[in-house]
């Protein structure tokens, strides 16, 4: 039987896509364009790599954390 989705699981669902596409566009900006050839692109570079990896660590922690309370 399935159980609801709690309603932070959700929220750390968007949070970890939105972090998804700021990574890859930090990444991408950073490998296809000249961006990072002054100091501002790589200060927004760096800016969007590093904010879009705070964003994604949450949500595997709160899938392991949801899994350890179904498992009870």
């Amino acid at each position: 039987m399935a159980q609801a989705q709690h309603p932070i699981i959700r929220i750390f669902k968007i949070l970890h896509i939105i972090g998804l596409v700021l990574f890859l566009a930090g990444a991408i900006s950073l490998f296809m364009t000249d961006i990072g050839q002054n100091v501002t692109g790589m200060v927004v570079i760096s800016s969007l790599i590093g904010l879009g990896l705070v964003l994604i660590s949450p949500f595997p922690i709160a899938l392991v954390f949801q899994w350890a309370n179904n498992n009870k």
